[in-house]
Order: structure tokens, then C-alpha cells, then sequence
């Protein structure tokens, strides 16, 4: 039973979706259908929205049922399960009623009167026959597919009606798909015009194309108004239904609107314009002016008149009222440019080439031409010649040694200058030009060094000279300028030597009368502290003459501070004229610094306290101030002493070096007059030349001779070698061999004259090389004494030292030996520490190479051991230990600075002590300001994390700051060390060691705040007004004063922009910094110093 049952319910589903096909198919073929219907109408009918939603409706409506009736007549027989085994048995006879029996009997089943034999049967044989069966033998297909051929009905009858009406159709199907939208119903006349918008020139006809369609009407209107506001006017057209007709507005002459109406149908608004005559509106005027006047482009629109340059590019651009077909500029009515057209601008280019004037022809795109053009004008401005001033020299003047001359002048033009050519002729010769390498401007200063080397000047010779600037005036032609001609006369090396000398000799002179004066003073001043001390009590003459003293003492100071200025001159002027040798030139500049330490600025302390306490009543007062300006004095007088001194050794071998050197060029000028000879140059050039070299061979023999006597004492060996070379010189006849040599070059005996200077030349030649030779081993000598006696003073102070150690150990024993015994030895190791004090200072009046600090440091060892002798002779041995183990201490540093002395001799170094100093010190400034960079960075970082955060870096931060500040402290320990000796100097280097200690106790205690960071910026100003103060030893500021002189202005045409602006107080400082006396290196620090306060400043004023 159970398969009939799967069988009969498989059956019953295909059924059911055969059934609902059927009933989808009818209802969407009515619906189709239903659908053109309304399609239709409303192409025809034109429906209202109500109507036509109503239609809409009606098709839905009308689909469904006839659906809903096909389903109701055929889904009962599916859905009843008899009904279906009925209609089952229908379609298949052969079942008979097998099949609702069996299913009759299986509903049955369990009741009393049913025979189980025969309900088995029954379903046995309606299960076979069932199985025997196909769907297709019991299910109904026919009204599927009557309904499919409904469908496909109407759909070819859709695609024909809209292939046919296509356009009518789908319009109104999309009205159809918004029933609900209110449409407009379109004319039934529709109306083209062409070509619509017009244009015409004014005064001439304007015709239309009017084209009809659908409806075909018998008459039109033309409507016609000047503007959108104004009312139209009719005009009737008569068309007769024809396709289109033409009309023309006769002889417009203002532009109106208009339109065409015919029935129910209407154009659009269209405008007809009328067209002017095309005219200039505006002109921009592109000027490009010629290369060469390196001016800028520029555009101008005022007006169309040309001014400008001859060569100017001029571009016209013109700017039309309306758009162009052609337009071209006529030149002096004869030349025609064409211009390129664009729209209703034009542009043209022509060049400039003289004055004159210019109109501009136009044609619109419909050919009409501009009326009465515009005469504009044409001028040509004029380029004026260049003008070149030559500042310095700005006047005759002699040839360095180098011979070589900065040229400074100044050249101007009104556009540009393209070249500078250098003039120059020797004595009466032909000129000789060279042109000079400047860069193209307008205004063009000029810094060229003139090398003359190659021009083989003699002595005597004069080299005339002026500046020739030519524009780049390339239209008509570079036009030229030319300076003030200027003479250079070059002297001889004799003349050179000889001023340097008599101003070293009056400069030396002045020293020796200051060394005396000054030991009359001392020896006045002493006898004035005894009187005092005796007496305690002056008369009014011994106070007067106290005060006369001691005006004459600082009158002297200030004599001193003039020589030390005069010396710097004259050794910039041997720097420029090449009078000495790079060492002699470092010893005088070592010894200017050691002028200007003479006066250092503890003895004017002390003079201006000595004065102070002359007019205090008090005489103990008066008589200390006098023992300290004493000791001040005694030092003074000391360094004045070795200055002289060194000046008498180095003014010896300056004239040592200067006998070389004009040897040297003696034998220079004889080969280039000889060269000369060779080739046939014997013009009076060459007679004076040699006459000229006679002079100067007999001046140096006088030299050699004068050398050697003033030698005698100080170098016998080397002044009896300078006394043979003058004999040889006389023996050798050079003068009269020379002025024979000028009769013969008279005579015009030119060969004679050539062997004559050969010889000449060979025997200077040996004179040079024995000169050179001899002064070599003036040097190794004295270089060689100075060594032996600095080791000497290194052994006996090792020596020294050595004691100086053993009685510190006795000294501390118990078991020592009587006092007594112990001060005699002091005593003794004082003694013996004094005598090499002694030969040391005697080794510094003939050496710069003693290291500095070297007299300071033995001078600390004295003043200790003379500490420990008085205590160990008072019995005090506990006492004594301290200062005896200073005094081994700097011993020991003593055979140090000894050792480096040593090493500054043989490696012929020039240890500047103060210079070096302030180097130090400005590196030491430089590392410190970056290190206060360093914490102002870490303390904002701090601030802007807020407490509690980042606590270990800013830990870290601090420890490697604190660290590097200890390094500069240790190294500005070093620093201080090698100015022993000096006390206003290591007065400031204590100070700045107080304040660093400050800042790392701060940092030692975690601490980082404005007061360490203004402690800091105190080091950093300290270290640079200590610089500052090493480096101005021995400068004094004054006036120069000048003669005046005519000088071209090169500066600004109009004043500046900022007159009456309020003064920045912290730019101000920092110009008058920049223009103070601080070394050049000091300017990057003052500016980032200054510039740091200024922000700081400005950010406390914004808060």
C-alpha cells in the first residue's frame, strides 16, 4: 500500500505545478494583451491619470481572474486525493477501480467486515498496474500548452504593433508606467527655425529657414521684441501647409528677440545680434629688452606708445571688442607686420630699431575692417657710456716685496658692464693690457690681485696704469669708460730693509729709555716705603713728587701700550713687503704679545691703587700699596728687560736675513740685465738698472761690515766669516767691475758688457750662497747653546727634585736629625733652585721657545721651598711637609714645561702663550654653549612630559650632562695651570670654575632648573670675556686718524625703509658685540648667544 501511496502523491505534485504553470502562462498572456489594450488607448486617447491608472488596474485585475478561474476549476481534483485517484483511473482504464478500492480498503482497514485476503489483492494488483503507468499517460499537458500558444499570441502581436507604431507606442508606454504623473499633450504643429540666433553687421538683412512638421499649418506669426521684458509684435506669415518658408528682417541696426507661432505650436525664443565694426580695446606692450641690458621683462597697458631701448623685442598684444579674422601693425605707413589672431586678441613682434610710430589694422571674421585707426608713437631711449673708478690704491705708491697689488674699483652702467681691461705700460714701453674676470652687472666691484712677477722689474722701474670698462651695448656697439691713470714704483730691496731697520732701531731705542726710567722709578719708590716706614709720615714736597711719579709711571705704561701698536705695524708691513722670514716675522709677533703683557692689567691695578692710597692719610695703607706695586714693578720691569733683549737678537738676525736676501737679489737683477744683453735690450733702461745695482753692491758691502762689527761680542766666529765676505767683495773689485760694465753698455759693446755680467753674476751668485750658508750655522749654533743649557736646566732641576723628595722622607721620619740640619738643607735645595731660576730667565732674553707658565711654575717651587726652609728653622716639621711636597710637585712639572721647551726649539715651533690660551678658551666657550643647548632641550622635554613621566631619561639626560660638564671643568684646569703667573687671567678662570662647581652640585642632586640653566649661560659669558681679555693683551683701542680724500659713492640710491622704526635694544646689543674688539672666531658664538637671550626674551613676553 505504502508504494501506491508514494506513487499517487509523486503524481499529485507534478500535477500541481503543471496546474500553476497553466495558470501563470493564461494570466500573463491576458495580462499582455490586456496591456497593448491600454497601450493603445492612451497613444489614441491621450488618458487622464485617473483614466489611465484605472486602465492599469482594470488589466491587472482582469489577468487575475481569469487565472484565479482556470485555478479554481482545475486545483480541486489535485489537491483531493480520491478526486485525484478518480481522475487517475479515468486517464487510465485499465485500472478500473482497482485503485479507490484499494485505497477505499486501506482507510477501511481494522474494521470487522473486512477480509485482510481481499484488501491485499486488491492492493497487489493496483500497485502493478499502477507501476505499468507513465506520468505522461495520467497527467493532462493541454493546458500548458494551449496557454503557452495564448502567450506567444499576444506577445507577436506586441512586437508588431510596436514595430509598426513604434514611436507612439513607447511614448505612451512610458506614460503607462507613471500613471499617476500629469502629463503635458504635445502640439500637434511643430515648428524648427534654422539657423536660429543670428548674427549681422549692422544695417544689413538677416533671413530665417522656418520648417513645419506634423501638423501643417495655413498661416504662422513671427513675434518680435527688443528685449526679454518688452511686448512681443505680431507679424503674420502665410504658409499654405507647406514644409517650411523663408523670412528676412530688412536692414537691422539693433538687436531684438524673436519667435515663430503656427496653431497650437510655438519655436523657442531666438536672438539676432548685430555686429560693430571691430576696434581696439586695450594693448598690452610685452617689452623684451636686448640681452646685453640685463633687464627684466616688463608689461605695460597704460597706453600703446613705445618707449624703450634700440634692439627691443616689443610683443603688442590686442585686445579687440570682438573676435578678429586678421589683423597688422604698419610701420611708419610703409612696413606691414602680420599678426597671429586668437579670438578677439591679436599678437604681433617687431623689434626696435629708431623712433618713429606705429596703427593697427583689423578685420572681424565677417571682413569688416577697423575704421580710423590709432597713431601710437615710437621713442628710443639712449644707453650711456660706463664709469669705473679705481678705489684702492687710489695713488702712486712703491711695490711690495710680492709684487703683487690689490686693485679695488668700482665700475657702474646703466644696464650692464660686459668687460674691465687693466692698462699698463713700464717706464716709456708699449702698453700691455689684460683683462680682468668679473661677473656681468650693473654695478661691479672689483678685487683683483695684480702679479707683477712676471713683468721682470728692476729697481726704479715704474709701471703706469688705469682701467678701461666697456658696456655690452650690443645694438650700436660696446661703449667705454676709463679710470684715472696711477704709477707703482719698485724700490729696491735696500730701501725696504733700511726703513724696517731705522723703525726698529727707534722703537728699540724708546724700550731701552722706558727700562731706565722705569728702574728710577722702582729705585724712588723703595726709598719712599722706607721713609714712610721710618718717618710715617710725608711732607708736601715728597707727595708731590710721589704723584709726579707716578703720573710719569702711567705716562709710561701708556708709551708702552703705543710701542706695542706701533710694532704690530711694523710687522704687518714686513708681512706685506716680504722684509722677513716666517720665523724672524712669528719671534716679533711673539714678542708684541709679550709688550703687551708687560703692562699687564695687574700692574695698572696696582699704580691706580698706589694712587688711591697717596691721597689716604694713613701711612700703612700707603706704605703696603707701595710694596705691592713694588713687586709689580720688579716683574714690569723684568719683561721689559728680556723684551729688549729679544729685540736686540731678532733686530740681529733680521739684519742677518736682510744681507742674505739682497745677496740673493743682487745676483737676481744682474742675471735679468744680462738676460736683457742676450737679447739685444741695451736701451737706458738697462744703464740705469746696472748703475742702480752698483749703488746697492756697495751698500751691502757696508752692511756686512757694520753686521760683523756689531756681531763681534755676541758671535765672534760669525762676524769674522761676515768680515771675509766683505773683503772678498772689495778684492773682487764688484763696483768698479760694475761701472765698467755701464761704459761698455754705453759704448753699446754689448758682448763686453755680456762677459762683464757674467762674471757679476757668478760672484754674487757665490756670495748669496756663502751669505745663506753662514747664516745657516749662525742658526745651528745658536739653536744648539740654547739647547745644551735647557737640558742642563732639565738635569739639575731632576736633580733638585730628587733631594727635593729625599728630605720630604727625612722630614717625616721620626728618627730625623735636628731641625737645624733639615732647614740648612732647605736653604740649599732653595739656593740651588734660585741659580737655575737665574740661567733659565738668562736662556728667555735670547728664546720665544720656553714653554708657557715655565718661570710661573719654577716660581711657585721657590716660594714653597722658602715656606718649608722658615718652618723647618722655627722647628715646625709638620708644617714644613706640606709645602716641601708642593714645591717636589712643581719640580716635577718644571722637567715637564722644560721637556716641551726642548721640543718647541727642535721642532722650531712658536708657541704663542696667550694666543694659545685664547684659543683654548674660545673651544672651551663653543663646547659650553652646547652643552647649555644640551640641558635647555632636556629641561623642555621634562616640562612638556609632566612629572612623573620619563623620569629615568631625564635621569640619564642629566648624568651625561653632568659628565661632560666635568670634563670641561678638568680641562679648564689644564687651561689654568698654563697661565701661572698671570693673575688678573687665572682670577677669571677661578671664578668660572666657582660657577661650573655650582652646576654640578645641581646635577649631582637630580636637579635641572632655570637658576643651573642661568648659571650656565654665566660660564659661557665668562669664558668668552676671558678670551676676550687674553686676546686684547697688548691692543689698546684709539682713533686713527686719516687724511680725506675723495671717494666715490657706491652706496644706496634713497634711504632706507625703516626710519623712525622702534630700536630692537637686543640687535643693537648685538651689532655693538660684533663691532667690538672680539676676534673674528668670537662672531658665530655672540650671535647664537644673542640670539638664544632674544628668544628667551620674547618668549617671557608672550607669556
Amino acid at each position: 500500500m505504502q508504494s501506491i501511496l508514494a506513487r499517487l502523491t509523486a503524481l499529485r505534485h507534478r500535477a500541481l505545478g503543471l496546474t500553476l504553470g497553466a495558470g501563470a502562462v493564461l494570466a500573463l498572456a491576458t495580462g499582455l494583451g490586456l496591456a497593448l489594450l491600454w497601450v493603445a488607448c492612451e497613444a489614441l486617447l491621450f488618458l487622464s491619470p485617473a483614466w489611465r491608472l484605472t486602465g492599469g488596474v482594470f488589466v491587472l485585475f482582469a489577468a487575475g481572474t481569469v487565472s484565479a478561474l482556470f485555478l479554481r476549476r482545475t486545483l480541486p481534483v489535485v489537491l483531493s486525493q480520491h478526486r485525484f485517484a478518480l481522475f487517475v483511473e479515468k486517464r487510465y482504464p485499465q485500472l478500473g477501480q482497482r485503485l479507490i478500492s484499494a485505497l477505499e480498503l486501506c482507510a477501511a482497514e481494522g474494521s470487522v467486515q473486512q477480509s485482510p485476503e481481499l484488501l491485499a489483492a486488491a492492493t497487489q494488483r493496483a500497485a502493478e498496474l499502477l507501476r505499468e503507468t507513465t506520468a505522461g499517460q495520467i497527467l493532462d499537458h493541454r493546458p500548458l500548452v494551449v496557454h503557452l500558444r495564448l502567450l506567444g499570441v499576444a506577445t507577436a502581436l506586441t512586437c508588431v504593433c510596436f514595430a509598426l507604431f513604434y514611436d507612439d507606442l513607447a511614448v505612451a508606454a512610458g506614460r503607462c508606467a507613471h500613471p499617476l504623473t500629469a502629463y503635458e499633450q504635445p502640439p500637434r504643429t511643430l515648428i524648427e527655425i534654422r539657423p536660429g540666433d543670428l548674427e549681422v553687421v549692422k544695417g544689413e538683412n538677416a533671413t530665417l529657414h522656418i520648417y513645419f512638421a506634423a501638423h501643417k499649418p495655413r498661416l504662422a506669426r513671427i513675434m518680435r521684441r527688443p528685449n526679454p521684458d518688452a511686448p512681443w509684435q505680431d507679424q503674420t506669415l502665410i504658409v499654405e501647409r507647406a514644409d517650411s518658408i523663408r523670412h528676412t528682417f530688412r536692414q537691422v541696426q539693433r538687436p531684438f528677440h524673436y519667435a515663430i507661432a503656427a496653431d497650437d505650436g510655438r519655436s523657442a525664443e531666438y536672438q539676432v545680434h548685430v555686429i560693430d565694426p571691430p576696434a581696439v580695446e586695450r594693448l598690452r606692450l610685452h617689452y623684451e629688452y636686448p640681452a646685453y641690458s640685463r633687464l627684466s621683462a616688463r608689461i605695460e597697458e597704460e597706453s600703446g606708445d613705445i618707449q624703450c631701448l634700440a634692439g627691443t623685442q616689443v610683443d603688442i598684444e590686442i585686445f579687440a571688442n570682438k573676435e578678429l579674422a586678421d589683423a597688422i601693425l604698419v610701420l611708419d605707413d610703409t612696413l606691414s607686420v602680420p599678426a597671429r589672431v586668437d579670438g578677439q586678441t591679436a599678437r604681433v613682434s617687431f623689434e626696435i630699431r629708431h623712433s618713429g610710430y606705429y596703427q593697427l589694422a583689423l578685420t572681424d571674421r565677417k571682413g569688416v575692417r577697423n575704421r580710423d585707426p590709432i597713431r601710437y608713437a615710437i621713442r628710443v631711449s639712449e644707453d650711456m657710456p660706463p664709469e669705473i673708478t679705481i678705489v684702492d690704491p687710489g695713488r702712486d705708491m712703491d711695490l711690495p716685496e710680492s709684487l703683487n697689488i690689490l686693485l679695488k674699483a668700482e665700475a657702474i652702467d646703466d644696464f650692464s658692464i660686459e668687460r674691465i681691461v687693466l692698462v699698463h705700460r713700464t717706464n716709456d714701453g708699449p702698453q700691455r693690457r689684460s683683462e680682468l674676470h668679473a661677473r656681468p652687472d650693473r654695478e661691479i666691484l672689483i678685487n683683483h690681485v695684480w702679479d707683477l712677477a712676471a713683468a721682470n722689474l728692476l729697481p726704479e722701474d715704474r709701471v703706469y696704469y688705469h682701467l678701461e670698462v666697456f658696456d655690452n651695448d650690443q645694438v650700436s656697439g660696446p661703449k667705454k669708460g676709463q679710470s684715472r691713470q696711477y704709477s707703482l714704483r719698485f724700490p729696491s730691496l735696500y730701501e725696504l730693509y733700511e726703513e724696517a731697520n731705522k723703525a726698529q732701531e727707534e722703537q728699540l731705542n724708546d724700550l731701552e729709555e722706558l727700562a731706565r726710567e722705569g728702574q728710577e722709578h722702582q729705585e724712588y719708590l723703595e726709598r719712599v716705603r722706607r721713609e714712610l716706614l721710618k718717618s710715617e709720615e710725608l711732607s708736601w714736597e715728597q707727595k708731590k713728587e710721589l704723584e709726579s711719579t707716578l703720573e710719569r709711571e702711567a705716562a709710561r705704561a701708556r708709551a708702552l701700550e703705543e710701542l706695542t701698536a706701533e710694532l704690530e705695524e711694523t710687522i704687518e708691513e714686513a708681512k706685506e713687503k716680504g722684509t722677513g722670514s716666517e720665523n724672524l716675522l712669528d719671534k716679533l709677533e711673539r714678542i708684541r704679545e709679550l709688550m703687551g703683557d708687560i703692562a699687564a692689567p695687574e700692574l695698572q691695578r696696582a699704580l691706580a691703587e698706589l694712587q688711591q692710597a697717596a691721597e689716604n692719610p694713613d701711612p700703612k695703607a700707603m706704605a703696603e700699596a707701595l710694596k705691592q706695586f713694588n713687586e709689580d714693578q720688579q716683574a714690569f720691569q723684568e719683561r721689559l728687560d728680556r723684551t729688549i733683549a729679544l729685540l736686540e737678537q731678532v733686530q740681529t738676525e733680521q739684519k742677518l736675513q736682510a744681507a742674505v736676501e739682497q745677496a740673493a737679489e743682487l745676483a737676481k737683477r744682474q742675471e735679468q740685465i744680462n738676460d736683457e744683453l742676450a737679447k739685444e735690450q741695451n736701451g737706458l733702461r738697462q744703464q740705469q738698472q746696472e748703475g742702480s745695482l752698483q749703488r746697492d753692491t756697495e751698500r751691502l758691502n757696508e752692511q756686512l761690515r757694520e753686521l760683523g762689527d756689531s756681531m763681534e761680542a755676541q758671535n765672534p766666529q760669525t762676524a769674522a766669516q761676515l768680515a771675509q765676505q766683505a773683503d772678498a767683495m772689495e778684492q773682487g773689485k764688484m763696483s768698479g767691475r760694475m761701472r765698467k760694465m755701464v761704459q761698455e753698455m754705453q759704448a753699446k759693446a754689448n758682448t763686453q758688457a755680456q762677459k762683464i755680467g757674467k762674471g757679476l753674476e757668478e760672484d754674487l751668485g757665490k756670495l748669496a750662497a756663502n751669505l745663506q750658508g753662514i747664516q745657516a750655522e749662525f742658526n745651528a749654533g745658536e739653536k744648539d747653546q740654547l739647547s745644551q743649557k735647557l737640558r742642563r736646566a732639565m738635569r739639575e732641576v731632576v736633580q733638585l727634585s730628587q733631594r727635593q723628595e729625599n728630605l720630604l722622607d727625612t722630614t717625616g721620619d721620626t728618627r730625623h736629625p735636628t731641625e737645624a740640619t733639615l732647614a740648612e738643607d732647605q736653604f740649599a735645595l732653595l739656593l740651588g733652585t734660585g741659580q737655575v731660576t737665574e740661567r733659565l730667565a738668562a736662556v728667555g732674553r735670547r728664546t720665544m721657545s720656553l714653554a708657557q707658565g715655565l718661570n710661573a711654575t719654577i716660581g711657585y717651587a721657590l716660594r714653597h721651598m722658602k715656606e718649608a726652609a722658615e718652618n723647618l728653622g722655627q722647628r715646625e716639621t709638620q708644617r714644613a711637609q706640606k709645602p716641601q711636597e708642593q714645591a717636589m710637585r712643581y719640580l716635577n712639572e718644571t722637567v715637564l714645561l722644560l721637556r716641551e721647551s726642548l721640543d718647541n726649539l727642535a721642532q722650531a715651533q712658536s708657541p704663542s702663550g696667550f694666543g694659545e690660551a685664547m684659543q683654548k678658551m674660545l673651544g672651551l666657550s663653543e663646547q659650553q654653549s652646547q652643552l647649555n643647548e644640551a640641558s635647555q632641550q632636556a629641561l623642555a622635554q621634562a616640562q612638556q612630559q609632566g612629572p612623573g613621566q620619563g623620569g629615568q631619561e631625564f635621569r640619564r639626560q642629566l648624568g651625561r650632562i653632568s659628565a661632560e660638564q666635568s670634563r670641561l671643568m678638568q680641562a679648564l684646569g689644564e687651561l689654568g695651570r698654563s697661565l701661572r703667573g698671570n693673575r688678573g687671567a687665572q682670577q677669571r678662570v677661578e671664578a668660572i670654575e666657582k660657577d661650573i662647581r655650582e652646576v654640578l652640585t645641581d646635577l649631582g642632586q637630580h636637579r635641572l632648573d632655570q637658576r643651573t640653566l642661568q648659571n650656565q649661560e654665566r660660564i659661557y659669558q665668562r669664558m668668552l670675556d676671558a678670551s676676550r681679555s687674553l686676546h686684547s693683551r697688548g691692543f689698546k683701542e684709539k682713533r686713527q686718524g686719516k687724511t680725506g680724500a675723495d671717494q666715490p659713492y657706491a652706496g644706496p640710491t634713497t634711504l632706507p625703509m625703516d626710519l623712525g622704526q622702534v630700536p630692537d635694544r637686543w640687535r643693537q646689543a648685538l651689532r655693538e658685540a660684533l663691532e667690538g674688539p672680539y676676534p673674528d672666531e668670537y662672531h658665530a658664538l655672540l650671535k647664537r648667544y644673542y640670539e638664544q637671550v632674544y628668544q628667551d626674551a620674547q618668549e617671557r613676553e608672550t607669556q
